[in-house]
């Protein structure tokens, strides 16, 4: 039986199979040999497991199902995607609470049907793999391939006329969320078309040692002074939360923001790896790492890390969910039960996603605000283009 103190090298080494379930959780970095024999060498499984917010019980038992070839309880994640339903529910769902979210979808999925005699059929995938995903499954999609809900971070496909954008403007979609609560109002969208039911915010992690007789930064203005440049880590590889960042600076500062963002960078660096790093000795030692609150969660009381909430507002990738009007019978009790007080409680307090609904209460820190472009800002412009041209600007101030 797999155990939570062996390690990840043993985990490799002993149960190939079970290992193959761990790697797909988000701990790709395990692939590379070099990094499986330093650190997997002395990381525990179950350090591994809590340092990404999984419930350890659960990811044991998944492991063991694996292991022992059982596949009656296999890992709902490993399921084979129901592509065929009555209700069809597509998208992608953040890393850090996917498997919670699937098995209460999972199980939302067989109340429905034992009630209405409706199949539901989900295909949401890892947000970390959804690139290619969302190029098969969403790139120019037409009318009758659009699934009845669509959830998904980020503001790539939403408003890309090669995606749905098109099928916003034709009138397709209604926002079926219900009231948003206090300090998240202005993200209902009031032309109807889009709902919201949660935010990816994104804050400074700060490294002390690397600071150099600077002031700790305490807003995206301070970031983008002159004596950060070429000391900040940027999520380039999350697309979601980048492109988000793209958006809002560029509105707050325009494109000249959007180069000064590129000439703060010193590296691009998955959260875990800053977290891991924090404190220790390091050939590049960025000063700020923006990164989702939620990577604040492994600090583990760091003494050399401070976390910083902008100023400004953090900037968040927005959790959109897309649901057809002409579908509103079957979407509205998949958008109710996705603005729950139960989902929105795995999102907030699993994830630090927090939640729009009402219900839930985020438990934030007291200083905690957004920034948010605003609808009218989103409206006027072709977020699609924008990002093509911010992108461009931005890769070419980092050569330069």
């Amino acid at each position: 039986m797999i155990k939570g103190n062996i390690t990840v090298l043993e985990l490799s080494e002993k149960h190939p199979e079970a290992f193959s379930l761990f790697l797909s959780k988000g701990f790709d970095n395990f692939k590379e040999e070099a990094m499986l024999k330093s650190a997997g060498k002395f990381l525990k499984l179950e350090t591994a497991v809590k340092q990404k917010n999984y419930d350890l019980e659960t990811f044991l038992n998944s492991l063991n199902e694996i292991d022992a070839g059982n596949d009656a309880k296999v890992d709902i994640t490993l399921r084979e995607s129901k592509k065929d339903g009555d209700i069809t529910v597509k998208g992608l769902l953040p890393c850090p609470v996917r498997l919670p979210l699937l098995e209460a979808i999972d199980a939302f999925a067989e109340g429905v049907t034992a009630e209405t005699g409706l199949s539901v059929s989900h295909d949401l995938i890892a947000a970390s793999a959804g690139q290619q995903w969302l190029t098969d499954n969403v790139e120019n999609i037409k009318a009758e391939d659009v699934p009845d809900v669509f959830v998904s971070a980020g503001f790539d496909v939403f408003f890309d006329e090669r995606s749905f954008g098109k099928h916003v403007r034709n009138g397709m979609f209604e926002d079926m969320t219900g009231e948003a609560q206090d300090g998240f109002k202005a993200m209902k969208d009031p032309q109807n078309n889009y709902g919201m039911i949660a935010v990816v915010p994104a804050v400074f992690l700060v490294n002390k040692d690397a600071l150099d007789g600077r002031e700790v930064p305490k807003s995206w203005a301070d970031l983008l002074s002159p004596e950060f440049e070429n000391s900040v880590s940027l999520p380039v590889g999350d697309f979601d939360l980048f492109n988000a960042l793209l958006v809002h600076i560029h509105h707050m500062f325009g494109e000249d923001g959007v180069e000064k963002l590129a000439k703060s960078m010193v590296l691009s660096m998955h959260p875990a790896q800053m977290v891991k790093n924090a404190g220790r000795k390091h050939e590049v030692k960025p000063a700020v790492t923006i990164m989702p609150y939620f990577f604040t969660k492994m600090l583990f009381g760091s003494k050399t890390a401070e976390v910083v909430w902008p100023e400004e507002g953090s900037i968040i990738s927005p959790i959109f969910m897309l649901t057809r009007k002409d579908r509103a019978d079957v979407a509205k009790p998949v958008a109710d039960f996705l603005y729950s007080k139960e989902v929105g409680e795995i999102l907030s307090h699993r994830g630090l996603f927090p939640s729009l609904s009402p219900e839930v209460d985020n438990k934030l820190p007291e200083n905690a605000k957004f920034y948010w472009a605003g609808w009218d800002y989103i409206y006027s412009t072709d977020i699609g283009k924008l990002l093509e041209r911010l992108n461009v600007i931005f890769n070419k101030n980092l050569e330069s």
